[in-house]
């Protein structure tokens, strides 16, 4: 599969989403990883062109999680959202956060999220 990641706009905490995606990459998924500080436009543009099975958004800020609920929206705006998968993950974030962000998918950690990605697109 292919699996896109950043850490939202406003947060540059890198060490958990570099680390999920060399798990991801380890697995065997084709990870395209967009850094910290991702624009809500950088994801959006991102996942149009590269139309990939799982979008996964990180923060480590408690301020910058609604940033990921703004990425689900441009999905949602752009007739996009039911194309692609979203996992969120990061210290503040949990189930019932993931589950008020529109997200498909939680991971509390690493190997986890490897795991979910893999259900999510049926592997």
């Amino acid at each position: 599969g292919k699996y896109v990641i950043g850490t939202v706009e406003g947060d540059i905490h890198s060490i958990g989403k570099s680390i999920v995606a060399m798990l991801l990459e380890a697995s065997g998924f084709q990870v395209i990883d967009l850094g910290v500080d991702v624009s809500i436009a950088k994801f959006l543009e991102t996942i149009k062109q590269e139309k990939p099975d799982v979008v996964g958004m990180s923060a480590l800020l408690t301020p910058t999680v609604p940033r990921m609920r703004d990425v689900v929206e441009a999905l949602k705006e752009a007739g996009i959202r039911d194309t692609v998968k979203i996992m969120v993950g990061g210290a503040p974030v949990n189930q019932d956060i993931a589950d008020s962000l529109g997200a498909d998918c939680y991971a509390p950690e690493a190997q986890s999220a490897v795991e979910k990605a893999r259900a999510l697109i049926g592997k």
